[in-house]
């Protein structure tokens, strides 16, 4: 399977942070969820990927496209979308439009306004005047309006109402449904979207993916159990991941659900992605290499 975004072997640091050791590789034609704790290097990640931070090591590719040493041809394949407004909100948006279109061979400015009447946007109004919900629409227009390969999203639903991120879900799965090839890479802390478009998961903790795992595979093989006080042992502890003390006894993730589903001495249920933030514990190597899992490196 061709990829889309190949990262290898990146560190990158900043004061008091650093990203370390990161390789990942995001098939074409995919959605990939990117979760973390807050802190976890989402958001450095990100501005690795797109050029605004350079790694101090390691490489990002873009199809076979380096972006280190092809800048303009790399930056060309992506679509960008950060967590608020990243043009000048007192402009309008058809003066941003016109600013934005010639640095991109690709950009249809028919295909521009026909997404902002979609979308039910005014050009002439200035963004700041946009609501949260209409300045995603807005910087996805310009996106749309180009034949991005790859769309980078941090954040993007963060202080939208459901119903609005709702609609932004359906906008990516549009965009996907356009082109089979093309690939989204979603960071989000509302797990509840990636539940309904993502293929594939990549957790990171303290500056490290951890986990990269299809979600499919995911919601088959990974739980969370209840264990009572006077039931945990050796064994069963050795099969949870992230155990929490709880009034009743012991929570824990378990990547081995089938060895507790006919078990009477537990309760078990199916895992969610939340419930990778929820028992990740954040404190460092041994529980990363308990959860690693890249079928892509």
């Amino acid at each position: 399977m061709d990829n889309a975004i190949t990262v290898k072997d990146m560190d990158v640091k900043l004061n008091g942070f650093e990203l370390k050791d990161i390789n990942l590789q995001v098939p074409k034609g995919v959605v990939a969820g990117l979760i973390g704790r807050n802190g976890a290097g989402k958001t450095t990640f990100i501005n690795a990927l797109t050029d605004v931070y350079i790694p101090a090591a390691g490489s990002v590719m873009y199809g076979d496209t380096e972006l280190a040493k092809e800048p303009e041809k790399a930056k060309a394949k992506i679509g960008v979308v950060y967590d608020s407004l990243f043009y000048p909100p007192a402009y309008k948006a058809e003066k941003i439009a016109k600013i934005v279109a010639p640095f991109y061979e690709d950009f249809d400015m028919d295909k521009w306004k026909s997404y902002m009447e979609k979308f039910g946007l005014d050009p002439k109004k200035q963004v700041g005047q946009y609501s949260k919900g209409m300045q995603m629409k807005f910087m996805l227009s310009l996106v749309f309006a180009r034949n991005a390969e790859v769309l980078i999203l941090d954040e993007p639903t963060a202080g939208m109402d459901p119903a609005a991120r709702a609609e932004l879900m359906d906008m990516i799965q549009e965009f996907m449904m356009e082109n089979e090839e093309r690939t989204v890479l979603f960071s989000t802390h509302i797990t509840s979207d990636l539940d309904k478009i993502a293929d594939y998961v990549v957790l990171m903790e303290n500056g490290r993916v951890v986990l990269v795992e299809e979600k499919d595979e995911l919601m088959l093989h990974y739980g969370v159990v209840q264990v009572s006080k006077d039931k945990m042992t050796s064994e069963i502890k050795d099969k949870i991941i992230g155990v929490k003390e709880k009034e009743f006894g012991y929570t824990g993730l378990t990547k081995d659900i089938a060895y507790f589903e006919d078990r009477e001495d537990v309760k078990v249920r199916r895992a969610i992605i939340e419930d990778l933030l929820i028992y990740e514990d954040g404190k460092g190597e041994a529980q990363s290499a308990e959860l690693k899992r890249n079928p892509y490196v």
